[in-house]
């Protein structure tokens, strides 16, 4: 008998790594682990959810211009409740087969990411490298997953817009804007990375 979670996601399917490999880290925003040789797979979706045994890992971008930082809000026409006029520093997603076709999985959802998110105006960055490791142990739904987090320097000659603007707006905003005005808005990850960031550029 097909399951709710089953019903939901279908036959999607996700990298993952067993959780045992990252279990005795502790929580916040950590420094990188060697992702070279880390055993990934991909499993459907359904038996990812809610699975103690394995992590699902989802490239984290974060746009930055000059001193400002890409700030998308999530309007109440987009589909999950819980994330209604929520703010959000990044921009991510699951990382699925179709993205097999490049040299890394990771880089390729990164990219696919960007690309069904936001008009860049056709640019794209060169060899995006991941800076640090999302690992919110705070809620069951962030226990399922393993944030990469990608900062990106967008040049300023380049325009940034949301593509889905009957779901989400977007704007650039400075760390002390965000912090002062938009920080209890913030989604879990998000604040997590504002820390990160504002410790970045801490002289």
């Amino acid at each position: 008998m097909m399951n709710h979670l089953q019903q939901r996601y279908g036959d999607e399917q996700v990298l993952v790594i067993p959780a045992s490999l990252v279990d005795h880290l502790p929580g916040g925003l950590l420094p990188l682990i060697d992702l070279t040789n880390l055993p990934y797979e991909f499993i459907f979706r359904y038996q990812a959810e809610h699975n103690p045994a394995w992590r699902q890992l989802i490239p984290y971008i974060v746009l930055k211009q000059a001193n400002r930082y890409w700030l998308t809000r999530r309007l109440s026409t987009q589909g999950e409740q819980r994330l209604h006029n929520r703010y959000a520093l990044g921009v991510g997603g699951h990382i699925n087969p179709v993205d097999k076709q490049g040299t890394s999985p990771i880089i390729s959802a990164l990219y696919r990411e960007l690309e069904e998110e936001l008009d860049l105006g056709g640019w794209l960055p060169l060899d995006p490298q991941p800076q640090a490791l999302l690992n919110d142990l705070t809620s069951a739904v962030s226990r399922d997953h393993l944030g990469l987090v990608f900062v990106i320097e967008v040049p300023k000659s380049v325009t940034v817009r949301v593509k889905e603007r009957e779901k989400m707006v977007g704007r650039w905003a400075d760390l002390v804007t965000i912090r002062q005005r938009f920080y209890e808005l913030l989604e879990g990850w998000s604040q997590l990375v504002l820390r990160y960031l504002e410790k970045q550029e801490r002289p």
